[in-house]
This record gives structure tokens, sequence and C-alpha cells, in this order.
């Protein structure tokens, strides 16, 4: 198991910190030294831009977020949370491990699985009454033209990179791969 690394941030309005990322795998994410999770949290790429919703109660655009009910996986918390929050549905998800959060407000530490997946185009979004999220849009990382909540900007940031970096060794695998099928082939 690979412990990821400890994130420097400053709290977010909501007095949650981001403390450190683990870099594990989701078979692990029950049965590590760590702690299990207590909430998911999904980055949703369509066509470069991420999902976001505006969240009523803390009046801020945030990932979609939530609660582990108890039971429940972290991936089936992570769909229903995307669907409770934005009426968007995924087939597949990909995990990217799990943060270290402090919330300063009840003094204790919690741990979020991360997931990422893709579509091509959002599903009609119309906010009910008892919607935590009234609105959805879809944002390009680093604009700073709407307000983001911090930790959730940090833990994207970290995710996105990994992503990044993932798909440019697949790239260099593909060439190397194409280029030893021209010599030996």
């Amino acid at each position: 198991m690979q412990k990821g690394l400890t994130v420097d941030l400053d709290k977010n309005n909501s007095l949650i910190e981001l403390i450190e990322y683990y870099n594990i795998d989701e078979e692990q994410l029950y049965e590590n030294p760590y702690g299990t999770p207590s909430s998911s949290f999904v980055i949703i790429d369509v066509n470069g831009r991420f999902l976001l919703g505006f969240n009523k109660y803390r009046n801020q655009w945030e990932f979609p977020t939530g609660k582990i009910e108890s039971g429940e996986l972290a991936i089936d918390a992570a769909k229903r949370e995307l669907y409770e929050e934005t009426h968007q549905k995924i087939d597949e998800l990909k995990f990217c491990g799990m943060f270290k959060i402090y919330d300063s407000i009840k003094d204790e530490y919690r741990f979020r699985a991360v997931y990422y997946g893709t579509k091509t185009e959002l599903n009609e979004f119309v906010a009910n009454n008892d919607d935590e999220m009234t609105d959805i849009c879809l944002w390009e990382f680093g604009d700073k033209s709407i307000h983001i909540d911090e930790v959730d900007c940090k833990i994207a940031e970290i995710i996105l990179k990994e992503i990044n970096q993932l798909r440019d060794n697949l790239e260099l695998t593909e060439e190397i791969l194409k280029e030893g099928i021209k010599i030996y082939g």
C-alpha cells in the first residue's frame, strides 16, 4: 500500500481541512491502517470541464460529495450522491484513492473515497425544493470567476494530476510499443 502525500491547505468556509492523500487500490479501501471512508467524492469530466453543484446551504459551488450510509459501499454512495445532488447518472466510476480530512467544528478526522468518471453530455437538471443543490454547471479547472470550495479544488487538483500522469505514461507506453513493432515487425 502506497501512502500518498501530505497536503498543505488552509481550512475552507466550513472549517474542513485537507490533511493527506492515500493512493490505495479500491480493494484496500476498507482494510487499511489509515481508516475507512465516511463519504464519497465524485469528479465528473464532461469534455474537459467538470461538473459542479451549487450548495444552497453553504452558498458555494462544490463537487458532488456525500455520506456513505450504513451498509453501503463507497462506489454506491458516489453514484447515489451524484444523482441526488446533480440528477446525473453514470455507469462507470474509477476509484482514485482516499483523502483524510479534519473537521474542526466536530473535532474529528474523516476519510473521503474519491471517484472519477466521464460523460459526453449532461442530463437536464431541474432543482426540487428538497434538493441540496440548486443548480449545476460545467467548470474549466482553474477558472476563478466562480468560488469553489477550496478543499474540493485541492482534491480535484491532486486527482487530475494523477490521472494526467497515468495518461502520459499510457501514451508513452503506446509509442514505445509502436516503435518496437516497427523495429521487430
